[in-house]
């Protein structure tokens, strides 16, 4: 009885879940193109079922119409919701058709919401080089066609990227003098993207370690959140004040804000970028608290929904800093040096990456800066005046490029000149014969003298067992163990005998640095050594070079030849070939 009342009732409701969709969908028959759109941005986020219904029948009916601008637009909107549903690339695709075709009408309405939305998109995936391109197209577009609120807008985009590149003072100055603008008009309309000031405020403050500043900006962007009832600042809000809790050690009210940032992100349809960062401020809140476990479970689930939604944020470094931090502290090593070099190679890339964006926002500046003097110029009899200053400046600007680069150029000569010296002379001692030694228990003491030869510092008594370790670690060096990938600390350990506490002691006492940077040193030597000599390894790609004497990134080979010789290893390969 139960079974079959159950399978009518389930039926019964299924058939009028059914019989609802159809009756949505005939009425929509009856609506004109804008009241379509109207409803599917009214639905998107509280009722997917009517949303996705819209999307079909926009497929079905309007993707072929005779009205190229609604052609436009359905394909401008239905990226819309496939960004939403996690078909970015379908997205990406169907902005772009949206995009040609507006380009095509000279439809500058849609060529903005286009460009803007794509900008948006490569943003939340980390990608600011290509939302830096995307937004300037949007911004000029918003320029031309003299809408206020989308430059302030697009602007403000531009300005969180500023951050992205730790320019936070910057960034700070940009919005405080966007939000003057808003200010002066007291127009409700411009509500939502004072609140995107205010969340760039926020952010730029906390980076700085401004806590009271970045709580006062907090605080006005929750209550006018809460006011035009925007829940996704609402959660972005209570998560910014949760990470001031636990910065200042209040962590039971931090992990109450997170919770209430996920139940807002939950009722406002979920947000990718938010759901990352909740698990990684959650993770750190956890570290603090020395609940190491649970920081690392917090942060294994931030680093698997990077990898499911393939972002890559700039500020995402931390995330393995924190789980090599976590690990080492449960005295898990294999894992804690995993992360550590994960978040040592992202360092490197996010040099890089800063380096380039930073360049191309000065572009984006000077260009700028270029068409307010070429605008003067029509205004102004001060324009040539102006103008030469600009040309004078920028000559100066290149002269002193130019300069800077010949004095780089100058001390790498030099620094590669006394490097090659310094091979000579050792290369020299080598062929010397060696002094005999008189007996076993000298050996030590030629140990402590070899330490303490280059420096004034009175020399370390060494017992018998650091001595022992000494010498293993010599038979270690003389065999090249330390090109295989193997060589860790406690790979290492092993080999000669002890446990890697009490190796790690040895090599900080007597070598004078932690074990990684000894490994690192005897490579990045027998690199010198061997790339000054044997031209067929120089004919080596640098990443299979780095591969052969151990290091797994060509990255990590190059930053650490840098620090050792001040030249990068490309530099002095060419330099010893010229030679």
């Amino acid at each position: 009885m139960y079974f079959f009342t159950a399978t009518g009732f389930t039926q019964h409701q299924n058939s009028s879940i059914q019989t609802d969709a159809i009756t949505f969908e005939k009425s929509l028959k009856n609506k004109s193109y804008d009241d379509l759109l109207n409803d599917f941005y009214a639905n998107k986020e509280l009722d997917s079922a009517k949303a996705a219904t819209i999307i079909g029948y926009l497929k079905r009916h309007f993707l072929n119409s005779n009205d190229e601008n609604e052609v436009a637009e359905s394909y401008l909107t239905i990226a819309t919701w496939q960004e939403k549903n996690d078909s970015l690339k379908l997205a990406m695709v169907n902005l772009d058709i949206a995009i040609a075709k507006a380009t095509k009408l000279d439809n500058k309405n849609l060529l903005y919401q286009s460009y803007n939305k794509k900008a948006s998109y490569f943003f939340k995936t980390g990608d600011n080089g290509k939302a830096l391109d995307n937004f300037f197209v949007a911004l000029a577009i918003a320029k031309q066609t003299n809408n206020l609120n989308r430059q302030l807008v697009t602007s403000n985009n531009i300005i969180l990227i500023n951050i992205q590149v730790d320019d936070n003072l910057g960034a700070i100055a940009a919005f405080l003098d966007n939000l003057k603008i808003i200010e002066s008009f007291n127009d409700e309309t411009l509500n939502e993207t004072k609140l995107q000031i205010y969340f760039g405020l926020v952010k730029a403050h906390i980076n700085l370690f401004n806590y009271e500043d970045a709580t006062l900006y907090c605080n006005l962007g929750l209550e006018l959140s809460e006011q035009i009832n925007a829940i996704d600042f609402q959660g972005y809000f209570r998560v910014f004040l949760g990470e001031i809790a636990s910065n200042r050690g209040r962590y039971k009210e931090a992990h109450e804000l997170f919770n209430k940032a996920e139940e807002l992100v939950a009722k406002a349809g979920g947000d990718k970028v938010l759901d990352i960062f909740l698990k990684l401020y959650f993770g750190k809140t956890y570290a603090l608290e020395n609940k190491h476990q649970e920081a690392i479970d917090e942060f294994l689930k931030c680093e698997q929904l990077l990898e499911a939604n393939n972002t890559d944020f700039l500020s995402i470094q931390e995330l393995y800093v924190n789980l090599a931090k976590s690990y080492l502290a449960l005295e898990n090593i294999k894992e804690s040096t995993k992360y550590f070099e994960k978040a040592n190679d992202i360092d490197v890339k996010n040099d890089k990456k800063r380096a380039i964006l930073n360049s191309r926002i000065t572009q984006e500046a000077l260009r700028n800066l270029k068409g307010q003097i070429d605008a003067l110029q029509k205004k102004s009899k001060r324009t040539k005046y102006i103008y030469a200053i600009g040309i004078t400046f920028l000559f100066f600007v290149i002269i002193g490029l130019i300069l800077y680069y010949k004095k780089q150029q100058h001390k790498n000569k030099v620094r590669f000149t006394t490097l090659m010296s310094q091979l000579e002379e050792k290369r020299r001692q080598e062929k010397k014969p060696p002094a005999i030694q008189e007996a076993t228990s000298k050996k030590t003491e030629d140990i402590e003298e070899s330490l303490h030869t280059e420096t004034n510092i009175e020399p370390i008594e060494i017992d018998s067992k650091d001595a022992e370790i000494l010498e293993k670690l010599i038979e270690f060096e003389e065999k090249e163990q330390f090109l295989s990938n193997e060589s860790t600390l406690i790979e290492v350990a092993k080999k000669i005998q002890t446990n890697t506490t009490y190796l790690s002691k040895v090599i900080n006492t007597h070598k004078e640095k932690s074990f990684t940077a000894y490994i690192t040193d005897l490579r990045v030597d027998y690199a010198i050594e061997r790339l000054s000599h044997d031209r067929k390894f120089r004919s080596f790609t640098i990443g299979a070079i780095a591969q052969e004497i151990g290091f797994k990134r060509s990255e990590s080979f190059s930053k650490a030849f840098k620090v050792k010789t001040g030249l990068y290893p490309s530099y002095f390969i060419k330099e010893v070939e010229r030679q």
